[in-house]
């Protein structure tokens, strides 16, 4: 991502909302990207992602992928090389768990004629992130923390070199979430595969993350390894309050 900004077309006019950024992935990194509400994270990964919007524009800047323009790509060829999952989705088809996560295998599928080995895959993945009890469920009869780890094993499914995930630990629980982003951190390394991911909790991104991209709104990323990035003074240049860092022995428990 080099240099770029985006603004929101309004009935006012333009309101801005990334200034100047740059950063980049690489394949095996595993990246916590934090920030205020509002400073244009979510944003930030449907641009890279190349997804269509009428409200957006984007003023200067671009986005690569091997030195190939994301825009240029056809949807179907950025599929196999990127992983989009958006903050919040509802599936009109009530889809088993199964046959929902399959769908992530439609860009390197024959046209939706899926193999022998696609099944296994999703087999496979669904025993990884603990939801084969799961597979024979229906979308609409999950609770939003389930749903959220079926949307996170199809984006595994699509297997594709780069992964863009906007909260995905959101709705789930505080036991999960730990181990939702001890096994993302896993699968960067060994399926070689570029993680980026928005969270919150910056806490759990300084114990997880190898690298922490900080947003503060309309301005470049800060960006580094965690005990560099998580300072006083970077974060509150990002989220505008004063902060004192401390270190704690103690984990999920109650303070």
């Amino acid at each position: 991502v080099q240099n770029l900004s985006v603004s929101y077309k309004t009935k006012e006019g333009e309101n801005s909302v990334l200034g100047g950024v740059s950063l980049q992935l690489n394949q095996g990194d595993f990246v916590c990207l934090c920030g205020p509400n509002g400073c244009g994270k979510s944003t930030l990964l449907s641009v890279i992602a190349g997804v269509p919007s009428n409200k957006l524009k984007i003023s200067d800047g671009k986005v690569e992928i091997d030195s190939i323009d994301i825009k240029s790509l056809r949807s179907s060829d950025r599929a196999k090389l990127l992983a989009y999952m958006q903050q919040s989705e509802f599936s009109t088809w009530d889809f088993t768990v199964k046959d929902f996560v399959l769908q992530g295998c439609f860009a390197n599928s024959n046209g939706g004629h899926y193999t022998e080995q696609d099944y296994n895959l999703v087999s496979e993945i669904l025993q990884e992130l603990g939801l084969i009890a799961f597979s024979e469920r229906t979308v609409h009869t999950l609770s939003g923390g389930e749903f959220q780890k079926v949307r996170i094993a199809r984006a595994f499914a699509q297997q594709p070199l780069f992964m863009l995930l906007d909260e995905p630990a959101a709705s789930l629980d505080f036991v999960y979430e730990p181990q939702l982003l001890t096994l993302l951190k896993d699968f960067a390394k060994r399926k070689n595969i570029g993680i980026l991911l928005t969270i919150h909790d910056i806490n759990i991104a300084y114990r997880y993350a190898e690298k922490i991209m900080l947003l503060p709104p309309k301005m470049n990323v800060i960006e580094g390894k965690p005990d560099a990035i998580m300072t006083p003074e970077n974060l509150k240049t990002t989220f505008g309050v004063d902060f004192e860092c401390l270190e704690t022995k103690s984990f999920q428990l109650l303070q």
